[in-house]
Formats: C-alpha cells, sequence, structure tokens
C-alpha cells in the first residue's frame, strides 16, 4: 500500500514537473498581449505611442523569455535532485526560486547601457526615489541583513553544542549576501544607465522600463535572499530538535507559501514615475 502510494505521488509529481516545464515554454512564445502592455502602462501611468509602444513590447518579450527560462531551469533542477534519490519530483520552492532568478537575470540584461556613441545629458541628475518607494530600495538589503543574522544565530546554537550543519548555513549565508549585492549593483546601473537623445514620449517609456525593472529586481532579490534564509533553518532544525526544530520547521513551511506571494505583489506593484527628463545633447 506504501508502495503503491509513493507512486501515485511520484507521478503527480511528475506530471506537475512537466506541465510547468510546457506551460514555461509555451509562454516563452509569442506575441505580447494587448492585454500585458496596458497593465505595463496602467502601472506606470504612462501612455503608448505608436513609437514607444515597441519599447515597451521589446521589455515585456525580454523578461518573459527570462523569467520562463528562469521556471524551466527551477523545474530540470528539481528533478535532478530528486533522481538520485531514487524518486522523480518537482519542488514548489525550486520552481518558485528559478522563475525570481530569471526575473533577476532578464533585468540585469536589460541594464546594459544603450549602444551608439550618443547619449543624453539630463538637467537634472537621476536618483532611484524617481522610480520606487524607499521602503522598497532598502528591502534587499534588508533581507540581506536578516541573511547574515540567521547565520550568527546558527553559529550560537552550533557553539552551545548543537549539531548545526554549518558548512550548510555558510553556503546559504554567502548566496544570499551575493544576490543581495548582485541587486544592488544592477539597480545602480539602471538608475544611471544614460538615455539616449529621445522624444517625449520615448523618455517616459524609458523612465518607466527603469521603475518597473527596479520594482521587479527589489522583489526578486529580497524572494530570492529570503529563500536562501529558509536554507539557513532547515540547516538549524536538525540541530535543535524539539519544539525549536518544529518551530523552525513551521518557519520554513509558512515562509514558503509566504514569500512567492508577496514576492509577486511587490513585483506588480504601481508606481508613477517622478521623472520628467529634458533631454539635451552631449554626454552623460
Amino acid at each position: 500500500m506504501d508502495c503503491y502510494i509513493e507512486q501515485v505521488l511520484t507521478t503527480i509529481a511528475l506530471t506537475v514537473a512537466v506541465l510547468t516545464l510546457a506551460v514555461a515554454i509555451s509562454s516563452a512564445r509569442g506575441p505580447v498581449s494587448r492585454a500585458r502592455v496596458a497593465g505595463f502602462a496602467a502601472r506606470h501611468q504612462l501612455v503608448i505611442t505608436p513609437d514607444n509602444g515597441g519599447a515597451v513590447i521589446g521589455y515585456l518579450a525580454t523578461t518573459r523569455r527570462w523569467r520562463a527560462a528562469g521556471l524551466a531551469g527551477g523545474v530540470l533542477a528539481s528533478v535532478a535532485w530528486t533522481v538520485p534519490h531514487g524518486r522523480v519530483g518537482a519542488n514548489v520552492l525550486a520552481l518558485l526560486a528559478g522563475w525570481f532568478a530569471g526575473a533577476a537575470v532578464a533585468e540585469a540584461r536589460l541594464a546594459r547601457p544603450p549602444s551608439g556613441p550618443r547619449r543624453a545629458a539630463s538637467l537634472v541628475a537621476r536618483q532611484w526615489s524617481d522610480y520606487l518607494p524607499g521602503w522598497m530600495w532598502t528591502l534587499t538589503p534588508i533581507m540581506g541583513a536578516i541573511d547574515v543574522a540567521v547565520a550568527a544565530g546558527a553559529g550560537i546554537v552550533a557553539a552551545a553544542g548543537r549539531p548545526v550543519a554549518l558548512w550548510s548555513v555558510a553556503f546559504w549565508a554567502a548566496a544570499g549576501l551575493a544576490v543581495a549585492a548582485a541587486v544592488r549593483v544592477v539597480q545602480w546601473r539602471i538608475v544611471r544607465r544614460p538615455q539616449p537623445p529621445a522624444a517625449p514620449d520615448m523618455l517616459a517609456a524609458d523612465n518607466a522600463i527603469r521603475s518597473r525593472s527596479l520594482h521587479v529586481l527589489s522583489a526578486a532579490g529580497a524572494t530570492l535572499v529570503l529563500y536562501c534564509v529558509l536554507g539557513q533553518l532547515a540547516a538549524v532544525e536538525a540541530g535543535l530538535g524539539g519544539a525549536g526544530g518544529e518551530l523552525f520547521a513551521a518557519a520554513a513551511v509558512v515562509g514558503g507559501i509566504v514569500l512567492p506571494l508577496v514576492g509577486a505583489h511587490i513585483a506588480a506593484r504601481s508606481w508613477h514615475v517622478r521623472r520628467h527628463d529634458v533631454g539635451v545633447g552631449g554626454t552623460t
């Protein structure tokens, strides 16, 4: 009976993995829908014109491809992890982490300066506060601080004689800090990226894209760092035992459910760009 139940669960998990992979592949193809463009415009109060519509569509298509690639990577990584253990399955955390990783990579690629010798000098220096609220700008660094605090707590638990897997804690702590640092570097690149000379509607679209990129990076970065924190909690859980271990296990389960929901909400948050560029010829 137990063997039958295990086979059923494995079949369900494999079906979920295959369907998720199929959805990821299919979503990466095809044109960007009008609804997605309208949703983007509404979030940033952007007026879509025949000229700037192409830039918005290109941005949405690129981010969709990379998010789908991240999701597919999460599926494959999850399956590769379970096969050596004699089963095939899909880990929901791996799928979600892959999606957020793909989102972060997409924004990092789009953070590159535009090609061409001409750039625009703005009369007012670009500031991150033009593109997103202050709490979102500090969100990933705060999560990085939590990452360090949990690692320090794990060290204290280990010093008390508990069997904590410190190598695992160190790995996840380092991964969290690396994500937080990478996100902040890319965010600054987005803020400071030069703008080519362009009409007001094109500049407005560029500012909206910067704002959306910063929002997504804040959400993806914070979510990925907290996934690393969950990895630390899993390593600490085994060493605590009893009520303490149960508390950490419950925190990991709740975090795995809440994190992607909160991250998706933050990434899709509406924001009216405060910046109004006046481009002039020259360089920045």
